[in-house]
C-alpha cells in the first residue's frame, strides 16, 4: 500500500478484517496466509498481470505487494523480468521475501517497505500495478501523479478492484472502477479502459492506462 496518511481508516478497524489494510502481528500473519491462498486473490492477480502484456525483460512495480502473489505472477510469466514489491507492512515484506527467496538471490526481485514516495528514484518502470489496494487511498490525484513519475513514457498502469465483504456488490465495483478511470483521465493518463472478469459470484474490475509524454 502507499502512505499511511492517505489510507482511509488505518487503525480504526479491529480484528481480522482490519488486518487486510495493514497486516501486523499474529492476525496479520493469518491475513497474509489468506491472501496467499485464497483462489479469488490468486486469480485476480494473475489476470491483472496478464492484462499488462509485459515484454521479456520488463521492469515492474507492484504497489501493495502483500505476501507476494502478484510478484509471483510476474516472475512466472515474464522471462528475464525484474520486479519491485512495495508494501508498508514489514510483515508482508517478510512473507514475500520467504516466498520468493530464489528471485531475491537471482537479483530479479527487490522488496521495499515504505511508501511510494519513499521508493528511491532510479530506472523507470515499464508497468505499475496493484490489486485490491487503492480503494484505501484518499488522496488519489497525489498518488496518480507519483505513479506517473515512476513510469516510462508508454508504460502501463493497472489497478484491479474486487469488492469484498457481506454487503459487497458488482454494482459498487463498477461504480468504483468507473470513477477511478475518470481520475486516470484527469491525471493525464491516456488510453484508459476498464475490464471486467468474473471470479465466482463476484467479478473483479481492472482500470488500465498508459503514461504519456516525457518524464
Amino acid at each position: 500500500m502507499t502512505t499511511t496518511d492517505t489510507i482511509e481508516g488505518i487503525g480504526h478497524d479491529t480484528g481480522l478484517v482490519g488486518q487486510f489494510r495493514r497486516p501486523h502481528g499474529m492476525l496479520g500473519a493469518l491475513a497474509g496466509w489468506i491472501m496467499a491462498h485464497r483462489a479469488s486473490n490468486i486469480g485476480r492477480n494473475r489476470w491483472t498481470v496478464e492484462l499488462l502484456s509485459l515484454a521479456p525483460g520488463a521492469h515492474v512495480l507492484e504497489i501493495g505487494c502483500g505476501p507476494g502473489v502478484g510478484l509471483g505472477a510476474v516472475l512466472a510469466s515474464v522471462p528475464d523480468c525484474r520486479v519491485t514489491g512495495l508494501d508498508h507492512s514489514e510483515l508482508m515484506i517478510r512473507q514475500a521475501a520467504r516466498r520468493h527467496a530464489a528471485a531475491l538471490t537471482a537479483d530479479r526481485l527487490e522488496l521495499w517497505q515504505g511508501t511510494l514516495e519513499s521508493l528511491p528514484h532510479g530506472a523507470a518502470f515499464d508497468a505499475v500495478f496493484s490489486c485490491n489496494v487503492l480503494q484505501f487511498v484518499t488522496e488519489r490525484q497525489a498518488l496518480l501523479a507519483e505513479v506517473k513519475t515512476r513510469l516510462k513514457p508508454g508504460g502501463t498502469f493497472a489497478t484491479t478492484y474486487q469488492p469484498r465483504g457481506q454487503c459487497a456488490s458488482a454494482e459498487e465495483g463498477r461504480a468504483w472502477i468507473g470513477q477511478f478511470a475518470e481520475d486516470l483521465c484527469m491525471a493525464g493518463f491516456g488510453e484508459v479502459e476498464v475490464r471486467e472478469k468474473p471470479f465466482g459470484a463476484m467479478p473483479a474490475f481492472c482500470a488500465l492506462a498508459m503514461a504519456l509524454g516525457t518524464r
